[in-house]
């Protein structure tokens, strides 16, 4: 068969399935630009348990943090780890709410181990209110986290007794959006993600094979250092971002080959210029185009099928991703997150100008800022700086207001 040099991949017969993947967390057909954060993951892994296995995976929304989650899920059970995820809610923010998610993760983790039998060596008994005695690995130590944290600490120490017991190398607790556990400021109030660093560290200190991987938005990282200052040296950091541009066109032009459609180099350029490489935005991009030249009874995707899809895909953009994380908001708070879309010298977001703007009085503005942070929408990047937690976000917002009655 002749192919003309201007198509990057050829037709074939096969089923007229889209092969891209556009949702929360699903896999791609091809995962392109990831093989350095795997890498250092398997690294990490491989040097357990006398390093702790934790990792910190911050990103912006849509830049597949969820989706190499479970990628490390997969390389931890090839390894022989039990390997468990979990999403993280804002059930999970008290400290009475982070022992529930210890004991749904211990639960889960049990099950995949086996769902007959229970733990029966490396544990010993609970000798005072505060303080567990346990064996492990012919050491004995006593774990002191509180409460609440020493329900956790054995919960997990169980767990790992009996993955151990089974032949496995150890557990690996997985959280997504993690950034969601707070901790109160005040040292009465809740202190969720402090009890559950203290259970972990306390183990890990005695080489007990638990690893942590906490996944979420940038604000991730602030919050672990005001809940515990060592965390900075406790988690391996990972931030993930945009692709590079050749990672993208991969990921865009690899689930074409073989395919009954085919895109033309122009095509591709263009829409890796116009997605800036967020691997959700080349999934969504992929998807419409696919359904286009498929029902339209082409099997070339062109610069002119680009430009006469392109509403219906800022319309699915703005009505699945990026219209949800508004919808929730107060008014006052949707009125301050459109007026942050005016700002002339963006990026960042400078409080000062959003005061300047606002006929709100600066006190009202930083509770309104506070919220828009604790809602996931924007990230504090320094005092009196701000961004949107979402890529693209404040062209959305102008789409947004150009949509508002006069």
């Amino acid at each position: 068969m002749f192919i003309d040099s201007n198509i990057i991949h050829v037709m074939s017969k096969n089923s007229g399935r889209n092969p891209f993947r556009p949702g929360v967390g699903i896999h791609p057909p091809f995962l392109a630009g990831r093989a350095g954060p795997i890498g250092r993951f398997r690294a990490m892994l491989r040097g357990a348990p006398e390093q702790p296995a934790n990792m910190r995976l911050t990103g912006l929304r849509g830049v597949g943090k969820t989706v190499l989650l479970h990628e490390f899920a997969r390389e931890a059970s090839a390894s022989q780890w039990v390997a468990i995820t979990e999403e993280v809610g804002a059930a999970h923010n008290s400290d009475d709410g982070i022992q529930r998610l210890a004991r749904a993760l211990t639960d889960k983790a049990r099950l995949d181990i086996s769902r007959i039998e229970r733990v029966k060596k490396a544990v010993g008994k609970v000798i005072t209110s505060r303080q567990l005695t346990v064996e492990w690995n012919e050491i004995s130590f006593s774990v002191d986290s509180g409460k609440t944290g020493r329900g956790i600490s054995k919960e997990f120490l169980e767990l790992c007794s009996l993955a151990v017991d089974k032949g496995r190398a150890g557990v690996l607790l997985l959280l997504d959006e993690a950034q969601t556990l707070r901790d109160d400021k005040r040292r009465d109030g809740e202190h969720p993600l402090s009890l559950l660093i203290a259970a972990v560290v306390a183990l890990q200190k005695q080489e007990v094979p638990i690893g942590l991987v906490l996944c979420g938005l940038p604000t991730l990282a602030g919050n672990l250092l005001k809940a515990k200052s060592y965390t900075e040296r406790m988690f391996r950091g990972e931030v993930i971002g945009s692709l590079e541009a050749q990672d993208a066109q991969s990921a865009l032009v690899e689930p074409l080959k073989d395919g009954p459609v085919s895109a033309t180099k122009p095509l591709v350029k263009r829409v890796i210029a116009e997605v800036e490489g967020y691997p959700y935005f080349v999934q969504l991009w992929g998807a419409e185009l696919w359904d286009a030249a498929f029902e339209g009874g082409t099997d070339t995707i062109s610069e002119r099928l680009l430009e006469a899809t392109q509403p219906n895909i800022y319309h699915r953009l703005d009505n699945d991703f990026y219209e949800p994380r508004v919808s929730t908001l107060t008014p006052a708070e949707q009125d301050l997150l459109l007026l942050t879309a005016t700002s002339k010298t963006y990026p960042p977001l400078l409080v000062h100008e959003v005061n300047d703007r606002s006929d709100k009085s600066p006190g009202n503005i930083n509770v309104l800022l506070g919220r828009l942070v604790e809602a996931g929408v924007l990230y504090r990047l320094r005092k009196g700086q701000y961004d949107y937690t979402a890529p693209k976000f404040r062209q959305y917002l102008t789409r947004r207001i150009a949509r508002m009655p006069v």
